[in-house]
C-alpha cells in the first residue's frame, strides 16, 4: 500500500469545497453518495444509522432549503460507520 494516501477529512473537505463549495444542497449531497433525490430525503426522513443522523443533524435550514456544510459532511464520511 506503498504511495497510496488516505483520504483524511481536511482533504476531503478541500474537495469537497473545491467542486461543491461550501454549503451542499440536498441534490449535491445526493450526487455525492450516489442516491436519489428522494432516496436521500427518506433515509433522512428515518435515519437508521449514526452517518444518517449525523447527516441530518447538520443540516442547515435557509429559507425554504435544507443546506450541509461541506466540513461537517466530510468529517461525517470519512468517520467509521457504525449502526
Amino acid at each position: 500500500m506503498e504511495g497510496k494516501a488516505i483520504p483524511t477529512s481536511t482533504t476531503l473537505h478541500d474537495q469537497l469545497t473545491a467542486r461543491f463549495g461550501i454549503l451542499l444542497s440536498q441534490a449535491q449531497l445526493a450526487e455525492l453518495l450516489g442516491r436519489t433525490i428522494g432516496g436521500l430525503r427518506f433515509s433522512l426522513s428515518v435515519p437508521t444509522d449514526d452517518s444518517t443522523r449525523a447527516l441530518k443533524a447538520c443540516g442547515r435550514r435557509i429559507g425554504r432549503r435544507v443546506y450541509y456544510p461541506a466540513v461537517e459532511v466530510a468529517r461525517i464520511i470519512s468517520e467509521p460507520a457504525t449502526r
